[in-house]
């Protein structure tokens, strides 16, 4: 199973380097033999199609455009690996960058990659706190708990197939109003969910591996790991969350 960790070096806030572990750990776990790439400015030939799963880490809104003028090269590619039922995993800001722009504070606009039907504005001031949602992905209900640190309010309407990764239980989400946390589009998912996210929600990770699998034809084990302590860790925190003064964004 083939993971390629785009632009590790540009795309690099918050830890979330560990989301690349964490599908390493399961895949491994669930069966498969992981292979992990990194893609950055210097890669040639890159093809998506001959990965099974891509993910994009949490970046500053300042690297989108060169990011994005590297994209244009597979651009087509990329599109087409999502078509497919592939997994595209974007996590905290840099899902912005997946929208049609972001309207910065400053007044200026930053053109982005137009994947998503979504337009960020971004705030004078840093948002951060607990955000935790109830999901579906892969046919399974789940609940997820991580954080969300940034600085944009991201505006998005379910439109076709693209509808809204998870429901806000607490937490800001996507705008504070709605109630709506990140984008999905078939197995692909863009989150403002930080933690890492796929380290502090095992069975999220194990439902990429599997969608990822599901869609080359791999065969996995059946059952996935044990993922006691990882509940436990889930339990701990929404009674944390429980305990927060009302008024928060999710409340």
């Amino acid at each position: 199973m083939k993971i390629a960790w785009m632009y590790p070096d540009t795309l690099f806030l918050h830890g979330e380097r560990g989301n690349v572990l964490a599908l390493e750990r399961y895949a491994k776990e669930l069966g498969a033999e992981p292979v992990v790439d990194k893609i950055d400015f210097e890669t040639e030939g890159f093809d998506p199609a001959d990965y099974d799963v891509i993910y994009f880490g949490a970046g500053e809104i300042s690297s989108f455009e060169s990011v994005i003028k590297d994209m244009e090269s597979y651009r087509d590619a990329l599109k087409a690996f999502i078509e497919a039922g592939k997994p595209l995993i974007v996590t905290g800001t840099t899902m912005a960058m997946f929208g049609q722009k972001v309207k910065r504070e400053d007044g200026s606009t930053v053109e982005c990659a137009g994947f998503i039907p979504a337009e960020a504005t971004e705030r004078e001031y840093v948002y951060g706190d607990d955000l935790h949602i109830e999901a579906d992905y892969n046919g399974k209900h789940m609940e997820i708990v991580g954080n969300q640190i940034q600085m944009e309010n991201i505006s998005f309407k379910e439109e076709g197939d693209f509808k809204g990764f998870g429901k806000v239980v607490y937490g800001m989400g996507n705008n504070g109003r709605d109630g709506i946390e990140g984008v999905m589009y078939k197995n692909s998912v863009f989150t403002n969910l930080l933690g890492p996210v796929l380290i502090c929600n095992p069975w999220f990770t194990s439902g990429i591996i599997r969608a990822a699998a599901e869609v080359s034809g791999e065969t996995l084990a059946e059952k996935d790991p044990d993922f006691e302590l990882e509940l436990k860790s889930i339990e701990m925190k929404k009674a944390f969350i429980a305990n927060k003064k009302p008024g928060s964004f999710g409340q």
